[in-house]
């Protein structure tokens, strides 16, 4: 009798030191390890984190989706800028520029390319007589209280507003009037400025001077500069009000063109 006690005493105990065992074991599978990220108090950028709970015993890992400087964030947070790594290789222009007061540089080969895709007609007046520089002009920004998306400086005007600096003969194009999606009419329009300047002592049929017509026929010389977008298709104006250029307009500008630059 006290064996057949024994026996089922000794059976109850592998049985219970089983259960325990196999609970043990399976509570060490289901423990996961968390990891908090700090809160970021600059809201201008933070850093996506995602955090995997992984079993006891293997590598816990947080994952960065994107560094610090890659992500921007609004101050009211409606605005975010996710950049990938490919949007860093940007080719950084050396040249003579870079020593001009007030270069920007970021958009300059960007310009260039746009210089090659100009109309002929302005094309060589560039290419030949301008420097067009990606820039905040400095004197102009000055004038205005702000970057102007383009500027015409014959003269070679420093930031103090005296004449001479080595950039006499200018256009120059802001990030600005990148960022705006107009650049190319802008870059079009100080190329007219340069085409009307350098034409300036062009003698019309009449044996007057041409540019000066030029100015009373269309309201002044930004008026001039605005009707030359429209004439080489561009469409982007802040001068003209007068709307699409007239059959008679475009025959003007048709003269000009041949009388001034024998094109």
């Amino acid at each position: 009798m006290n064996n057949k006690y024994i026996t089922s005493f000794v059976l109850l105990l592998v049985v219970f030191s089983s259960f325990l065992y196999w609970s043990n074991t399976s509570s060490d599978t289901e423990t996961v390890v968390t990891s908090t990220t700090p809160p970021v108090e600059d809201t201008s950028t933070t850093t996506i984190l995602i955090t995997t709970t992984t079993p006891v015993g293997e590598t816990s890992t947080t994952t960065p989706l994107m560094p610090i400087s890659k992500i921007s964030v609004s101050e009211d947070s409606e605005s975010v800028q996710i950049v990938g790594a490919e949007d860093d290789e940007v080719e950084i222009y050396e040249g003579p520029f870079t020593s001009f007061a007030g270069f920007e540089g970021t958009n300059q080969l960007a310009l260039d390319n746009l210089i090659n895709e100009l109309p002929e007609t302005l094309k060589r007046v560039i290419e030949k007589e301008v420097l067009v520089i990606n820039g905040c002009h400095q004197y102009a920004l000055s004038l205005v209280g702000r970057c102007p998306y383009g500027v015409w400086d014959s003269s070679g005007t420093d930031p103090e507003g005296e004449k001479g600096a080595d950039w006499a003969l200018s256009i120059w194009i802001s990030d600005r009037a990148f960022a705006s999606g107009q650049v190319r009419d802008v870059l079009i329009h100080e190329s007219s400025h340069a085409l009307s300047y350098l034409t300036k002592t062009c003698i019309s049929p009449e044996n007057s001077n041409y540019r000066k017509d030029a100015w009373d026929y269309f309201d002044g010389e930004e008026q001039f500069a605005d009707a030359l977008v429209l004439y080489f298709e561009g469409a982007y104006n802040h001068y003209r009000t007068k709307g699409p250029l007239t059959q008679e307009e475009i025959k003007y500008l048709d003269n000009y063109i041949s009388v001034c630059t024998g094109n």
